[in-house]
């Protein structure tokens, strides 16, 4: 049996529902364990979903073998799953593919949702909004660093200007590279680097060094000013280590990447950071969903702060899917996303 549902708030049960029982509305099935890196956890054998009881989230799971595993991921992948799967799924420049499978994958939503912009040519005007430029030209998507051309059939390539700014500030780092989550490319005229965040927030550096390790990228403000540092970014570096704010350390190795690799491709650039409006007012105590702008525009001198926005996919959803005729599937998957078995975003 191979299980290929995608669940969502068509076919979820209420929040209220039977914490211990499966999240697919009315299941009857009585429940299993299966595997996961915090040990056995419940299993639902009809719907083959393993289910984390504490925040209701589940995992789509068809099995512990690599095709089984394979499969379960795609499941969460609703547009062009054949090309993800040839193409992204387990391609040695992509980190965390296996998270792909889970409910609150911020990797599925993404390219769920910019796979589809791409297809129906609808990123010239996400990049106006975002940048502030606007261009009839269509732009190059790259996901995760990979070049996307859904309806071409050769092997995905690392943006090479991303090639370069990795050898020159993360030589020998070994695990998970900064990897940005979309960039738009315009040759000539601009690039665009978008943060994307769902249910998660902009991670914020730690005040010691202690948890800098050999080999992976720095989680102190300290390391990380040391390692991306360049006589380009001098002035920034100096703001950064007086500025009163959380430091997003995150952000701040998007802004180093996105001045970096315009300078080398003499373009303007931009920076964006996307997330759910809905996750972050659920959590906007903690500093981690709170916004940003001010970190960065405290390190950029005033003529370049409109380089960064602040954007979020409710927003995306209003202004470039709600208003297309021919993203309608697109704007169901986003109106019935869910994310630890609720609605997920405030569309």
């Amino acid at each position: 049996m191979e299980n290929t549902d995608y669940f969502d708030m068509r076919n979820l049960a209420p929040p209220n529902a039977d914490p211990d029982s499966c999240p697919v509305s009315g299941c009857t099935a009585i429940l299993g364990t299966a595997e996961s890196q915090w040990g056995e956890m419940p299993y639902c054998p009809t719907h083959r979903i393993r289910i984390h009881g504490g925040s209701r989230t589940f995992v789509y799971y068809n099995g512990s073998d690599s095709v089984s595993k394979r499969a379960a991921a795609l499941r969460n992948i609703v547009f062009e799953p054949s090309y993800f799967g040839k193409h992204i799924l387990g391609h040695a420049a992509k980190a965390e593919t296996h998270r792909i499978c889970h409910e609150t994958s911020e990797d599925a939503l993404t390219w769920n949702v910019f796979s589809q912009l791409m297809t129906f040519g609808v990123l010239p005007s996400l990049l106006s909004s975002l940048a502030g430029l606007s261009t009839e030209t269509e732009p190059e998507l790259y996901l995760w660093g990979l070049r996307i051309r859904p309806h071409e059939s050769e092997a995905q390539t690392t943006f090479p200007a991303l090639q370069e700014a990795r050898n020159t500030f993360e030589r020998g780092i070994t695990n998970y590279l900064t990897e940005p989550d979309i960039m738009l490319y315009v040759p000539r005229h601009v690039l665009l680097l978008i943060e994307a965040k769902f249910t998660s927030g902009n991670t914020i550096a730690v005040k010691t060094t202690s948890q800098d390790v050999t080999g992976e990228k720095p989680k102190s403000l300290e390391g990380v000013l040391r390692r991306y540092a360049s006589p380009e970014l001098q002035s920034i570096m100096q703001r950064a280590r007086s500025t009163t704010t959380p430091f997003y350390s995150q952000l701040y190795r998007n802004l180093v990447f996105a001045i970096h690799m315009a300078d080398k491709l003499a373009v303007p650039w931009g920076l964006a950071n996307l997330v759910s409006k809905m996750q972050f007012d659920k959590q906007k105590s903690n500093a981690e969903f709170q916004n940003p702008t001010q970190f960065i525009c405290d390190l950029l001198p005033s003529k370049l702060r409109n380089s960064f926005s602040f954007y979020s996919w409710e927003q995306l959803y209003a202004d470039h899917v709600a208003k297309t005729a021919a993203l309608t599937d697109l704007a169901a998957y986003m109106y019935n996303k869910s994310a630890n078995g609720v609605r997920a975003l405030g569309v």
